[in-house]
């Protein structure tokens, strides 16, 4: 009969034991679980990923270059014959441990006309150097990228092969920019993504080939969207080299001709590079 009542306090004690971890250290417990099971999953381990964060980002550099096939086309059919031609961007930054970081993107865009025509444009020069703060985000099956900062633009149009006919925009110019990346996966390693980024620019001026200024106090919204699919080799805690195709489209809008045209740059795109 004693044995019975030790028994019996003992399996109370274990009980109360277990309901005391089941409700003060179970969401600690799962989160550790899972991160070392993300570690083993993705060959981390170590330093790589320490299971006493409570979000684990791996810290470190962020980096892709790109290969767009992109071509030129004119809201109001004035363009000359555009074949599809390869334009790159890069970029390069850091990303914290939290999921905020930083980072540049460079693009640029500078084609001839295959075929010049007369009174068309016949080759563009565009490009956007881009300064921004990130941010990482998971929403249900959906992750991604939040960005913002600063963009600087180049835009020049041509209306001969050699060049020496055009307009530009000129003087201090400045813009902003903002952008969101989400990524779902199909597999363990695929992932489809989409992307879209506006822009609102203003420039002082624009000018001639012989320096004579067209109008004054320019500006004009850039707006890009992106959608493809994503390969993801792991190397370390949450970090990857990625390997990404897609459809791409940019709409220039209201710098064309100095009135009211859209230029827009259609195509696809080819992109590796390492993300967290």
């Amino acid at each position: 009969m004693v044995g019975l009542v030790l028994l019996a306090t003992a399996g109370s004690a274990a009980a109360q034991q277990m309901d005391m971890i089941s409700y003060t250290e179970y969401e600690s417990l799962m989160r550790r679980i899972e991160q070392l099971e993300a570690q083993v999953a993705n060959g981390g381990g170590g330093d790589c990923c320490p299971v006493s964060a409570p979000v684990c980002r791996t810290p470190g550099i962020v980096a892709g270059g790109e290969i767009t096939w992109l071509k030129v086309f004119d809201s109001e059919g004035q363009g000359s014959n555009f074949a599809y031609q390869a334009a790159p961007r890069f970029w390069l930054g850091y990303q914290f441990e939290g999921g905020l970081g930083f980072r540049a993107r460079y693009f640029e865009y500078d084609k001839q006309a295959s075929t010049p025509g007369s009174n068309m444009y016949d080759g563009f020069h565009m490009v956007n150097f881009d300064l921004e703060l990130t941010d990482t985000f998971e929403l249900g099956k959906w992750s991604g990228l939040i960005s913002g900062g600063v963009r600087f633009t180049e835009y020049r149009e041509e209306y001969d092969a050699a060049g020496t006919d055009f307009e530009e925009m000129a003087g201090d110019n400045i813009g902003l920019v903002l952008g969101i990346e989400g990524y779902r996966p199909v597999t363990s390693n695929v992932y489809l993504f989409g992307l879209t980024r506006g822009s609102i620019s203003v420039f002082d001026k624009r000018v001639s080939e012989t320096g004579t200024i067209l109008g004054n106090d320019y500006s004009f919204f850039i707006w890009e969207l992106q959608l493809g699919a994503e390969y993801r080799y792991p190397i370390c805690g949450t970090s990857y080299l990625f390997a990404r195709a897609a459809a791409e489209a940019q709409v220039w809008s209201g710098i064309g001709d100095d009135d009211s045209e859209d230029i827009t740059l259609f195509g696809g795109l080819f992109s590796v590079g390492l993300a967290r």
